[in-house]
């Protein structure tokens, strides 16, 4: 009716996901970090697929599918190639004080191919349901930048003595640049880590159980039980800026595990036309300990909730349409979330840890709700995505013909948080998708898709690279704790640095499945 079909302890699932988190698996930076589709089927048609029931894996965005597709292996195997820069320019001709700008340039990220694979298994029970598992992934914040140099304290000094320097790494990582000062300690001193980089993968297995509840629908739920490894090096210069500094940057790989669920519907009651629903809860990981100085609430890193709705019309024998809606809110994670509000952090954090290194007697290194690693601190100031897409189906013989679209409604990056989003660039907006399945006996079928996704820089301004205040207000402000000339001399203006975000993507996708 929607597609086509033939008739442990906690201990051990969390070495399990140790195990295969373990292995060099890939970043999919499509719509944020979410892929764009999971099975061949689904790449191949903009990742539409809620109400169209193609193969096992259609329980990675509707578990009640599973009970159509009968008894099957599936198995996919991806190549796939981000292609992420950042460029940056110069400062405007009157800039003034500056707290950090990055020298300009046009920087590529190492590391752009990656090898995604992809499982899944249903088992009928009865007539009327069905079982299976499904192992995929998601990931989307990989990106490695060799080079480039970053400035500090531009104009920041009092008569003869100055306190800027400039620093090796795209985000001062490293040493200060051969024949420069560094007097109060902006660089972060790293002699073999100044590359800036984060490495983040997920990885879930969803044990799904599908029931038929009359002829044309199915309810479906997958108990998710999800890891994660992440690891971030080259931002030393930011340590100073953490409640944690010793668990900002360089501390190798950390893990985090979780659970949550995902729950689904499918109906076919209106005749050619099958309509689709699922829901995947936010699932609460354990905290990324060794960057609690990094991410918003001590190392919080969860996954954020999700759902989406289909349509697939059957307009023929031969021709499916499959339309899909994906939401996926990003805002309600803190670390992902969390706007960088620059007047806050310079004010409320910065200011007062760097004055400390001046002038102890008016700076403070206390705690702050501000800084890095706070409840309420920096984060990469995404925002919720609107996804849809389309994919059309031609059946003629062994084979089917697939091609598809995807769109958001824009990328999780809003212009103003272009500084930070450096290290995660996930600036796609668009998919064009295309493949083709053969069937090559009752039980053996192959599938190949392609995808490829343009180039949509995202060009805004760096806040921190110009103050809309004198040395003296923000000195003397900063030991009042605060002045009204510092309320707003960290916002955006025209003075401040531009920085240009780029991404552009390609994959083709393997699949293949056996019948039983």
């Amino acid at each position: 009716m929607f597609g086509e079909s033939t008739s442990r302890s906690p201990n051990w699932r969390r070495l399990a996901l140790l195990v295969a988190l373990s292995a060099p698996l890939p970043a999919m930076a499509t719509n944020g970090y979410f892929a764009h589709g999971y099975s061949a089927s689904q790449r191949a048609m903009g990742g539409a697929g809620t109400a169209l029931t193609e193969d096992a894996l259609v329980s990675t965005i509707n578990p009640a599918g599973l009970v159509w597709v009968g008894n099957r292996v599936d198995v996919n195997f991806s190549v796939f190639a981000p292609v992420r820069d950042y460029t940056t320019f110069a400062r405007g001709e009157n800039a003034n004080i500056g707290i950090i700008s990055i020298d300009p340039a046009t920087v590529k990220s190492d590391n752009d191919l990656f090898y995604i694979p992809g499982f899944a298994y249903s088992r009928r029970i009865d007539d009327f349901s069905s079982w299976g598992v499904a192992v995929y992934g998601n990931g989307g914040m990989n990106t490695e930048y060799q080079g480039n140099t970053a400035q500090f304290g531009q104009g920041f000094g009092l008569g003869p003595l100055s306190f800027a320097t400039q620093c090796n790494g795209t985000l001062g990582g490293g040493t200060p640049v051969a024949g420069r000062a560094d007097p109060i300690g902006f660089c972060g001193g790293a002699t073999n880590k100044s590359a800036a980089s984060v490495n983040l993968i997920q990885l879930f297995v969803a044990p799904t159980y599908s029931f038929k509840v009359g002829d044309r629908t199915s309810i479906g739920i997958s108990p998710l039980i999800a890891g994660q490894r992440f690891r971030a090096d080259g931002l030393s210069a930011f340590k100073p800026f953490s409640n944690s500094p010793d668990k900002v940057t360089d501390n190798g790989y950390d893990f985090s595990y979780g659970y949550g669920g995902r729950v689904g519907v499918l109906t076919g009651v209106i005749p050619g036309i099958g309509i689709g629903a699922s829901y995947q809860t936010r699932i609460r990981m354990t905290e990324l300990d060794e960057y609690s100085g990094l991410f918003a609430e001590q190392g919080g890193f969860d996954i954020p909730s999700s759902w989406n709705v289909g349509l697939s019309l059957h307009l023929s024998d031969n021709l499916r349409v499959a339309l899909d809606y994906q939401r996926i809110n990003f805002s309600e994670v803190a670390s992902v979330g969390n706007p960088l509000d620059p007047n806050r952090f310079v004010n409320d954090c910065a200011l007062p840890r760097l004055l400390n290194g001046i002038i102890p007697i008016v700076g403070s290194s206390d705690q702050s709700s501000a800084c890095l690693g706070a409840d309420k601190g920096p984060g990469f100031g995404w925002q919720d995505v609107q996804v849809y897409k389309l994919g059309v189906q031609y059946k003629f013989a062994a084979f089917k013909f697939r091609a598809g679209y995807s769109i958001n409604d824009g990328q999780p990056i809003p212009s103003d948080e272009v500084l930070f989003n450096i290290l995660a660039p996930a600036v796609i907006e668009k998919h064009y998708t295309a493949g083709l399945s053969y069937q090559y006996s009752k039980s053996i079928g192959f599938d190949l898709a392609a995808m490829y996704a343009p180039s949509n820089p995202v060009r805004g301004k760096n806040p921190l690279s110009n103050v809309e205040a004198t040395l003296p207000e923000i000195l003397l402000g900063g030991a009042a704790g605060g002045s009204a000339a510092l309320d707003n001399a960290f916002g955006v203006d025209p003075e401040d640095q531009d920085i240009s975000l780029d991404m552009h993507q390609w994959e083709i996708t393997l699949g293949f499945n056996y019948r039983f």
